[in-house]
């Protein structure tokens, strides 16, 4: 018959059923054979009961009693406990629930596992930070030529988020996107000679820490980030007109919002028609409409200098009465000239916006109930989206080592056994680039992260 806990050194005495958990007597360990300190011999010094949580058996939680035999050296007088092998050396838990927490530590809360296993919330916290320790150190991720600073606001704070833009991968996800802290982080960022370009939204803190970590290397304004300027302008005369209007007119507007922020060749005819009749029952909002087409349509030139030509002219003719609503966007529009229009030297794929800002909605919703820190090492170190943009590079060495034995030689030719030593052998190393942001948004959009 099989042991109850099939655990090594350690065997079955007495198991009590006690309804939502087990208690289970058992004993062994491995005895040990001299003093750890100075190789002296022991002898027995009595024993202690002490109790250790395993994994959970029939959905029921498990707890472990062991009298666990003492020993004393004859010499030094240190006592020391029977080393056993099944029990983690740190905890007050076998290493199969150790390693059973570390597996499910990314995928549930603290408190859900706390309650599933029986350990408490402080003892599962301090086993996620060992085990994401490891995988910092055993998990490097290629420092990417085109480097994204964006932001999210998880947990009613912005954190800062650094891509690899080529790849769509994630890099790193940082606490904040204070100055200090950025610049902290980039100063000591491995590889940083490899990034050429850097692209982000348009917050001055960004271009500081590129222009102080990065010097000399091109910056990008985010092409959606700069449209999406042109859209506020209207959302914001949008709410301006709303004020004076019936209750009725009023939800009508807000509910017609879609249209005033669509582009007009996305718009089908009954999106037009509403575009039509807002845009006559109040002409100014239909001059923002036409503003905001304007400005987007400045990225539709195809070389830089009729791009750049194009946004003096938009400048140039929008009319005063919209100047407030678009003096935001008119003012970021010469703060970073240089970097939107970069563009035209580094275009920048929209993929890579519209996978952030899709990984920042099922982020928020996944933000519930966790750390930061735990929100960070699920989509980091996630094995699927990583496999995505893994990389498996094969070169040849220079000459195998082994040579063929005395048998396999009898039934080789002298020049075939020259060549067997000669022959290169294949070498593999593995490259990760990070996480890949379409599949976590995949998953986080399935749930798998819930």
């Amino acid at each position: 018959m099989p042991d109850f806990l099939q655990l090594p050194s350690l065997r079955t005495l007495n198991v009590q059923d006690l309804g939502d958990h087990y208690v289970v007597e058992a004993d062994g360990g491995v005895a040990p054979t001299a003093c750890p300190s100075c190789q002296n011999a022991l002898y027995r010094h009595g024993s202690q009961r002490q109790s250790y949580m395993d994994t959970p058996m029939h959905g029921k939680r498990v707890l472990i009693e062991i009298d666990r035999k003492r020993y004393r050296c004859k010499v030094c007088g240190k006592t020391l406990f029977e080393p056993m092998p099944a029990i983690d050396g740190k905890r007050l838990a076998t290493t199969r629930l150790v390693q059973h927490i570390e597996r499910h530590c990314l995928r549930k809360t603290f408190a859900e596992l706390s309650r599933e296993v029986g350990v408490d919330d402080k003892t599962i916290r301090h086993i996620f930070d060992d085990y994401v320790a490891r995988l910092k150190e055993s998990v490097t991720f290629e420092t990417p030529e085109v480097l994204g600073i964006d932001e999210l606001k998880i947990i009613g704070q912005y954190r800062a988020m650094i891509t690899n833009v080529e790849k769509l991968a994630l890099f790193d996800m940082l606490p904040t996107r204070n100055k200090a802290d950025l610049i902290a982080y980039f100063k000591l960022m491995p590889g940083k000679a490899k990034v050429k370009v850097l692209t982000m939204d348009l917050w001055s803190v960004y271009r500081q820490v590129a222009q102080a970590q990065f010097p000399d290397r091109m910056v990008v304004a985010d092409r959606f980030h700069v449209v999406r300027m042109a859209n506020d302008s209207v959302e914001r005369f949008r709410k301006a007109i709303r004020k004076g209007l019936s209750t009725k007119d009023r939800l009508k507007l807000k509910d017609d919002r879609f249209v005033l922020l669509s582009r007009k060749h996305n718009l089908d005819n009954k999106g037009l028609e509403k575009l039509d009749e807002w845009s006559t029952a109040f002409p100014e909002l239909g001059a923002a409409y036409a503003a905001k087409e304007a400005f987007h349509d400045i990225y539709s030139h195809k070389s830089k200098s009729d791009a750049m030509k194009a946004a003096e002219e938009w400048e140039d003719s929008l009319d005063q009465n919209l100047d407030w609503a678009f003096r935001e966007l008119k003012g970021a529009l010469r703060s970073w000239w240089t970097e939107i229009f970069n563009y035209y030297d580094q275009p920048i794929s929209n993929a890579y916006t519209e996978s952030v800002n899709n990984l920042a909605k099922g982020m928020n919703r996944m933000g519930r109930g966790y750390s930061f820190d735990v929100i960070r090492a699920r989509l980091l170190y996630d094995d699927d989206a990583r496999k995505d943009t893994r990389s498996t590079i094969r070169k040849k060495a220079r000459k195998t080592a082994r040579r063929p034995s005395l048998m396999e030689e009898e039934f080789m030719t002298t020049s075939a056994i020259t060549k067997a030593l000669s022959t290169p052998a294949c070498e593999e190393s593995v490259i990760e680039y990070g996480p890949y942001i379409p599949t976590l948004v995949r998953k986080l959009e399935a749930g798998d992260f819930a």
